[in-house]
Formats: C-alpha cells, sequence, structure tokens
C-alpha cells in the first residue's frame, strides 16, 4: 500500500481530509465512474493490459528512477537517509501496481488522496510531484504503444486503451490536485488538533527515552486498521485518538516512571494505573476522539489471553482499538532505547514478539497478521520518524 511513503513531521490534517474526500466518497461507485468519466469500456480496457504493467513493473521502475536520479531536487530527496531511495522504489512499485488493480473503490480513492497530502506537508512541491507522474505516464503510454502490436492489437485497440491509461491516471492527478488545495482549515479545527496534539505529549516530555514515539505508533495503527480492512473513518479516528494512549502516566511518580531498572512488584502495580488514570482523563468529553482516546487509554495493555491489565479482558471482549494498539505500541518499545534497556534490532524484536510474548498470548493472531502483512509501511514511518521532534 501506498500510504505514508516518505513522512517526516507530517500531519494529515484528518478533518480537511474527511471533508475533500466526502466529495468523492459516495454509497455507490457508479457514481466516482460517472463523475471522472470511468466507464465500464474503460475497465474492459484496462482488464487487457493489467497484467503485463504488473509483469513488467521491474523495467517501468528502473526507467523512471533513471529519470528521478537526473534531476538535483529528486536526487537530493531520494539520497537523503541512507536506503531510502531502494525503500521508496518498493513502495513506488506497490502503488503503481495498485494504480491498475481495477479495484476503484471508496478506500482506493481515500488513499490515493493521502499520497497527494502526504507529498504536501513533507513539502514536496507540487510542480516535481506532478513533473515525476507525468513522466511515469509517458512511459506507460510507450510500453503499451510497443508491446500491443507484438500481441496482436489493433491501432484502434490500442487508442482506447492509452485513452483509458490516461483517464486512470487523472483520476490520481485529481486527488493530489484536490490535497495540494486543501490547506486551509477553521481556527476552531486547527485549535482542536493542536489541542489533542500537545496533551498527547504531556506524559512524553517526562520520559526522554520516548522520542517521537506517539507519532510512529499512531502511524502504526492507522496502518494495522487498514490491513484489518476498517473504514477510512475508523483509520482516521485511531490516527488521532492512539497518541493519547499513555496521557494517564502524568499520574505516575518520577521514581517509578523514570527508574532505570526493573520496576518492584509495588512499583509496577503503580504504573499499572496509568491506565485507569488516562480513561479517567478523557472519558468525560463530548469529543469523539476524547472518548475513542479513552477507550485506548484503557484497554491498551489488555493481553489477548486474559492476563494483561488493568480489567483482564480476554479475547474480543478486549476493544480491537485496544488489541491495535498493543501490537504498535510493544513494536515501538523494543525497537527504540527506553530509560531502563537498549533498543533491540528489528529482528530480534519481531522474535521477541513472537515468540516469547506470543502471537495467541499478548496479542490478537488476526491483528498480529495485519501487522504483518503492513510491514513495508511500518517500516517505512519507524525510518522516518526517528529521535524527536519536539
Amino acid at each position: 500500500m501506498q500510504l505514508l511513503k516518505t513522512i517526516e513531521n507530517a500531519n494529515l490534517k484528518p478533518n480537511i481530509e474527511k471533508k475533500i474526500i466526502d466529495i468523492f466518497s459516495t454509497k455507490s461507485i457508479d457514481f466516482e465512474h460517472r463523475f471522472l468519466e470511468l466507464t465500464e469500456d474503460d475497465l474492459e480496457n484496462l482488464s487487457k493490459i493489467n497484467s503485463l504493467i504488473i509483469e513488467n513493473m521491474d523495467f517501468l521502475m528502473d526507467k523512471f528512477y533513471d529519470h528521478l536520479l537526473e534531476f538535483k531536487e529528486t536526487k537530493d530527496i531520494m539520497l537523503e537517509k541512507p536506503g531510502l531511495a531502494e525503500h521508496l522504489r518498493k513502495v513506488h512499485t506497490s502503488y503503481f501496481k495498485e494504480l491498475f488493480s481495477l479495484n476503484y473503490d471508496d478506500n482506493y480513492l481515500a488513499l490515493r488522496f493521502n499520497t497527494g497530502l502526504t507529498h504536501l506537508n513533507v513539502n514536496i512541491p507540487f510542480n516535481v510531484f506532478m513533473g515525476s507522474y507525468s513522466y511515469f505516464l509517458s512511459l506507460v503510454i510507450y510500453f503499451i504503444k510497443d508491446e500491443l502490436p507484438k500481441r496482436g492489437f489493433s491501432h484502434k485497440e490500442i487508442l482506447n486503451i492509452v485513452n483509458s491509461i490516461q483517464k486512470i491516471i487523472n483520476l490520481d492527478i485529481t486527488l493530489v490536485i484536490r490535497a495540494y488545495y486543501s490547506k486551509e482549515m477553521s481556527e476552531k479545527e486547527k485549535l482542536s488538533d493542536d489541542f489533542i496534539k500537545r496533551l498527547s505529549r504531556i506524559a512524553e516530555f517526562r520520559d526522554e527515552d520516548t522520542g517521537s514515539h506517539i507519532e510512529r505508533m499512531s502511524y502504526y495503527c492507522m496502518t494495522i486498521a487498514r490491513h484489518l480492512g476498517f473504514d477510512y473513518d475508523f483509520q482516521m479516528d485511531i490516527l488521532e485518538a492512539s497518541p493519547m494512549h499513555d496521557i494517564g502516566k502524568i499520574s505516575i511518580p518520577d521514581y517509578v516512571l523514570l527508574k532505570p531498572a526493573k520496576l518492584t512488584d509495588d512499583e509496577f502495580e503503580i504504573m499499572k494505573t496509568h491506565t485507569i488514570k488516562g480513561y479517567e482523563i478523557l472519558s468525560g468529553s463530548d469529543s469523539k476522539i476524547m472518548k475513542f482516546g479513552a477507550e485506548i487509554a484503557l484497554s491498551h495493555h489488555e493481553r489477548y489471553d486474559g492476563y494483561g491489565y488493568p480489567n483482564r479482558l480476554k479475547g474480543e471482549d478486549i476493544p480491537i482499538s485496544g488489541r491495535i494498539c498493543i501490537i504498535s505500541d510493544v513494536f515501538d518499545a523494543l525497537t527504540n532505547k527506553r530509560i531502563y534497556k537498549p533498543a533491540y534490532s528489528v529482528e530480534e524484536s519481531i522474535n521477541i514478539m513472537k515468540n516469547e510474548m506470543g502471537v495467541g498470548k499478548y496479542f490478537d493472531p488476526a491483528v498480529f497478521d495485519a501487522f504483518t502483512k503492513g510491514f513495508d509501511d511500518i517500516m517505512t514511518i519507524k525510518n522516518h520518524y526517528k529521535g524527536s521532534i519536539r
């Protein structure tokens, strides 16, 4: 999936996203096809070449990346960090394969919109995005015009296919344009969004080792939710609410919270109260996101086998938000330095989660499977939210 590829200091502005996605997202996919003039004939045309494009995506990506590396602006972005160009190539490959997946539903439209918003938020100029996309379009069209005559397609058939390719790419570009021109939010929305983010940081400021923990884990949560099949609204809700999971730690004394060694039994009992305190702080609000945050704060340490805390809930009695957040929280805690432990490698962390903690013990197997399926995005998020961004 293409969401969240090159994010650093990103803020997806969920309220604005939802407003603009509502323009495109309707109860009927037929409306989307009419609005963007994508017809059944177009879908049939695309079905004739989608396998060919996907099978030759590596060849197309070789050409695409050779082109991007010729220009200083795109070259500087890709070579900013070791391994970034290789990872971006994997993500772009997935992105363009999905372009020809023939599954142009509401979720597809939302994800494509988010791609444009992501580029906007990391300050990639609109002309750079459009120039790169236009070049990819030309690559595909030249490839199609070269290959299809060898496969017996008539000149008229090829022109119809090229026209349909241009239409589906125009759908993408339309959403990207909407994203680039969706900057403005009302002052009330800005204030609400800023308040939630600042509230989420209160506990983090007391723990110098957490760095960008809340950014990483919240995007992990959204990625897992997407791979579980949840709709766009749920994905945005968990992105906004999950940063508040540890707000209750403001009630934990420093000698417990900042202890550079294993907690005693009594100290651990004190630490466990942060779940209840977080719930108490957030649950009285009329805000949908605050209430969702309260649910997460209370449940993100419950274990699938029923041996978690504070309520020893088991299996599906644990809210799905809690079952998602425990995986996100644990993975981030393991792979980053904390006052009481060093950072483990990704491989060590996954081994601990699978074999020492246990899928089916700590973690819901279905949710862990979604975490695994979204691991490319998880690693992108991890790599781009390194250190503190306070």
